[in-house]
């Protein structure tokens, strides 16, 4: 590596990156050795007890003659490296390291400031019982959450760096023994094709590995809570953490996974079971029952009795919009309200909330813009759909909600039906990653079903059993 060379270029850098530190010392006449450092990502303190307190004792070189020896052994560093060409050197200095560039030798130091949260409760998983520990932006201390709580050595950690300007690292966890080889080397594979600038973010990733499915129900999942990625992993899928964000991504992701939840196994099986079965009914609650009312309200009135349906009507009359404008409407007005409310810092959230449920709604039922059972529909949908966190999930619950509306007040019951095997068809039309996506239902997994399905069975086994996700070994 030629020293001169690396060092003009660096000077040359210095003008337009000011916060990059070079500090020349002369240890002897002939023997000269560069500190370079990046003073917004380094910790000043570390630097100068560590590495310039080193080499400010010239005494320590007076009878060295191997200089690379002296440094490798006595400067107090476990992260050192040895560094072959320029682009190794702007790597570790972009990385929070120092580096030491002499006539012989060019080396690294691990000096990384602390400029990262603290781990924290999260705010978009929030869990009354289990650990309240989250994802920050730190990855060395995302994989420690994994690592805490599988302590094994067949959990290995596979890294590869993407984006020509942002050179992310991206971590791929995995229990070996148990995960699926087919499913791994296609991860990896889908990796590795990735071609882009920049990684700002897992969801960068989550985009570009996607499968080609033509759906909007989420296949790879987004994680900020430690112990269920810890679940994942035990049960044969792969985590991958991404540098710089708190999000951890879950390969596969399937239908069910998205009514499960952290919580439900830190209560007893039969609370649990019951909370899912909830979930699964507030699902096809969101979706359908705002359709089924315009189905019974617009086309098939006979299908109501004479009181309810002179009942509804007469709420409507004084309506000026079709019910489904009527609908639509409302639902719109509820998204906004939604979208500000999560957008509003929390100590105005609550006077949105208000102005959004009370003020707004109670105004436009007086004013005789929109009917109260069409204001209960809309609403009962509406928080049905709030039961699910992952923003993906919900975006397709309006999705199917919007067309199951469309088609209901056109063609009525038929339309509803209609929407109805179309989801059933989308859904079974799945796959994630090879895996369908109704599993383990369609196909049917009875020891998976009957165990952690819809209904969870309290058992004391801690046998690793997912047919789906089987890899060459079993694990216990």
């Amino acid at each position: 590596m030629n020293i001169k060379e690396n060092i003009k270029k660096l000077y040359k850098l210095k003008k337009n990156m000011p916060d990059l530190i070079i500090r020349e010392i002369n240890l002897s006449l002939i023997n000269k050795v560069y500190i370079l450092t990046i003073q917004t990502l380094t910790s000043e303190d570390k630097v100068n007890d560590f590495i310039l307190k080193y080499f400010s004792n010239k005494d320590l070189f007076k009878n060295k003659t191997n200089i690379k020896k002296s440094i490798s052994e006595f400067i107090p560093a476990i992260n050192y490296h040895e560094i072959n060409n320029y682009d190794e050197i702007l790597n570790y200095l972009f990385n929070g390291f120092t580096v030491v560039l002499s006539n012989k030798f060019c080396a690294s130091f691990e000096t990384k400031a602390l400029i990262d949260r603290a781990v924290s409760e999260s705010s978009s998983e929030p869990s009354v019982r289990g650990p309240k520990d989250s994802f920050n932006e730190n990855y060395q201390t995302n994989i420690g959450l994994i690592r805490r709580r599988i302590k094994d050595e067949n959990l290995y950690l596979k890294e590869i760096v993407l984006g020509k300007k942002s050179k992310t690292r991206i971590g791929i966890m995995y229990m070996n023994g148990i995960v699926s080889n087919d499913l791994l080397h296609e991860v990896y594979e889908k990796l590795s094709k990735i071609n882009i600038e920049y990684i700002l973010d897992s969801y960068t990733i989550k985009e570009l590995i996607k499968k080609e499915n033509k759906t909007l129900f989420p296949t790879i999942a987004s994680k900020e809570k430690p112990d269920e990625i810890s679940v994942a992993l035990l049960n044969g899928k792969i985590a991958i953490i991404v540098e710089n964000s708190p999000n951890v991504l879950i390969i596969p992701t399937l239908f069910i996974d998205s009514f499960k939840n952290s919580e439900d196994y830190y209560e007893k099986s039969f609370y649990a079971s019951f909370i899912r079965i909830i979930r699964i009914l507030a699902f096809f609650l969101s979706i359908f029952l705002p359709g089924f009312y315009l189905a019974l309200i617009t086309i098939d009135q006979q299908v109501l009795s004479s009181d309810l349906f002179i009942n509804f009507a007469s709420q409507s009359v004084a309506v000026p919009f079709p019910s489904v404008i009527e609908a639509i409407l409302l639902t719109i007005t509820f998204e906004i309200l939604y979208e500000g409310d999560s957008r509003t810092p929390t100590s105005r959230g609550a006077s949105v909330s208000i102005l959004g449920a009370l003020i707004l709604g109670d105004a436009a039922v007086n004013a005789g813009l929109v009917s109260p059972i069409m204001v209960i529909i809309i609403s009962i949908s509406s928080i049905c759909s709030l039961l699910f966190i992952f923003v993906d999930f919900q975006g397709s619950i309006r999705f199917w909600r919007y067309l199951c509306m469309i088609l209901s007040s056109l063609f009525g019951l038929i339309g509803f039906i209609v929407t109805f095997s179309l989801l059933l068809i989308n859904l079974c039309s799945i796959k994630s990653f090879g895996i369908p996506y109704l599993t383990p239902y369609i196909p049917f997994y009875k020891k998976e079903a009957i165990k952690d399905g819809i209904i969870r069975i309290e058992s004391s086994s801690s046998k690793i059993d997912k047919d789906y996700l089987k890899g060459e070994n079993k694990w216990k």
